[in-house]
């Protein structure tokens, strides 16, 4: 049996590193895969459903107390709030590192001049085709890509770092190398193609079987990690479980992962979750800011003591056997907890790899 930690210990080994703050509780798209579930809308004053920025504020001085050195902005789209910009201009008096998630379609110069003065170290910008008719297929709204393209330029005017996100599906795995031809165009600076979870509104897409099987995904990765040797160097990541990565020089060659134990999320209207999970699980909801002690929730709640006690250590099924679960912490435990109600369930993706027969032997204890 683990001890329980004290609220020293708790604050020393299992530091508050960053928050993901999901800005906004709604979203000008009507993105057919969003695991937030955001509500539809264009209007950007706030509103009475939404944390207010002054309540923020003194939520994010208490994290910075617990180690927060770190906010990724998020949401929603966060530019639907017009006070996006006292964020901004809070953030950029503490001497936070900020990464920024946005469907691009709402900035102008003002924005982008913003987000460049706050020296935001990546824009993320959501992309899903080369063109109007593949994007707008998964994003729902006519005239969303030309606005995303529209925002991308800006950004670049400003010279700020944009890693343009595919999430990948049936209908566009056949474009990854025009949307990829199109990053280059655009001058942005990295590309990442993530597999869809399958939560939320992403349920419906897997029934409707729009979701690549595991072997479709393992494919595709391979097809167009082969495609790209021959292509000029650009920052490609294909966000496939780190077991099916190559290694180079006995190293992952770009590691990424959720450090789910360094990690807390601010819910839009203030609640507090693991991420971004409690807008779809209550049961995985905190507190809430204002009400509650982020101090008391990080070092005490027993939903992060579960989480610390058994992840990576307890890990059932092959994630348990995977040679990369300390480096990896099975993948996503938002999507496990979702699927299985288990922190320790392995992740769906690997699972069915494993039982399948694709999971790379050469992973495995």
């Amino acid at each position: 049996m683990q001890a329980q930690l004290t609220q020293e210990e708790t604050k020393t080994k299992f530091s508050l590193n960053c928050v993901y703050l999901y800005f906004s509780k709604y979203c000008n798209l009507r993105c057919r895969h969003c695991w937030i579930d955001p509500e539809f809308s264009t209007d950007r004053t706030p509103k009475d459903n939404e944390l207010d920025v002054k309540s923020l504020f003194l939520a994010l001085d208490e994290c910075q107390k617990l180690g927060m050195n770190s906010v990724k902005i998020t949401g929603g789209e966060p530019f639907l709030r017009a006070d996006i910009f006292e964020l901004l201009d809070y953030i950029k008096d503490r001497n936070l590192n900020v990464t920024f998630e946005t469907n691009a379609t709402l900035i102008k110069q003002k924005e982008a001049r913003a987000l460049k003065q706050v020296k935001v170290s990546q824009v993320a910008v959501s992309i899903d085709g080369p063109n109007a008719r593949i994007h707008e297929l998964l994003r729902g709204i006519k005239g969303s890509f030309a606005e995303a393209i529209e925002g991308i330029k800006f950004l670049k005017e400003h010279n700020l770092n944009v890693q343009l996100i595919i999430s990948l599906w049936r209908q566009n795995k056949d474009y990854l190398k025009s949307v990829i031809e199109l990053s280059r165009s655009l001058g942005v600076n990295s590309v990442k193609i993530n597999i869809i979870s399958c939560i939320a509104r992403a349920d419906k897409m897997l029934k409707d079987q729009e979701v690549l099987s595991v072997k479709e995904v393992i494919d595709c990765y391979k097809q167009l990690m082969q495609q790209l040797q021959k292509e000029p160097a650009f920052a490609v990541h294909f966000d496939i479980p780190p077991a099916f990565q190559p290694l180079k020089n006995g190293r992952l060659r770009d590691l990424y992962n959720c450090s789910i134990l360094n990690i807390l999320g601010i819910l839009a209207d203030g609640r507090l979750s693991i991420c971004g999970i409690g807008d779809s699980l209550d049961t995985l909801v905190l507190g809430k800011v204002g009400q509650d002690s982020i101090k008391d929730i990080w070092c005490n709640h027993p939903i992060l003591e579960d989480i610390r006690k058994n992840v990576p250590y307890n890990l059932k099924g092959v994630c348990g056997k995977c040679i990369l679960r300390y480096y990896c912490l099975g993948k996503c435990r938002a999507e496990a907890f979702y699927a299985k109600g288990s922190f320790v369930a392995p992740f769906s993706f690997c699972q069915q790899a494993y039982e399948q027969g694709l999971f790379p032997i050469s992973r495995l204890i």
